[in-house]
């Protein structure tokens, strides 16, 4: 069980990562004008897509339901940190639409409203790894 948390951890680590980067290198497609660079930028944000943020979050998904499936991590917080790691799946989906949205049209967004997108993962990432490490009991015990 020690190899599967590692890899759970592990696999965690790269799709957060490349759920931090994205944002960033969307903001940099504004600001983009030769077309050498831009194709540059768009091979980096399709590479960070689509070989460290998916095959993280796939990794992520399976390792932690194998840690459920063979342990007693049953509670509340359980309940917390599956509706957290939805929302990052959600924002990863999200961040797929964008960096098809910005191939074809590169003026799409601002680049501060892109940038912002980065308070996704950094309010996401803190929590699910707050629910994890304190396991919080959310449910008043009836006595």
């Amino acid at each position: 069980m020690p190899w599967l948390m590692a890899a759970h951890i592990g696999s965690l680590a790269l799709w957060c990562a490349g759920l931090f980067l994205l944002p960033g290198l969307f903001a940099a497609h504004a600001g983009v004008e030769d077309p050498a660079a831009f194709k540059r930028l768009r091979t980096m944000s399709r590479f960070t897509y689509i070989a460290i943020a998916s095959p993280g979050a796939v990794l992520t998904i399976v390792s932690g339901t194998a840690l459920v499936a063979v342990s007693d991590l049953l509670g509340d917080w359980l309940v917390l940190k599956l509706t957290l790691v939805t929302a990052m799946t959600g924002f990863h989906v999200y961040c797929g639409r964008l960096l098809r949205l910005l191939g074809m049209h590169p003026g799409l967004r601002a680049p501060r409203w892109l940038r912002l997108l980065t308070l996704v993962p950094a309010l996401l990432v803190p929590l699910v790894l707050w629910t994890v490490l304190d396991k919080p009991a959310l449910l008043a015990r009836a006595v």
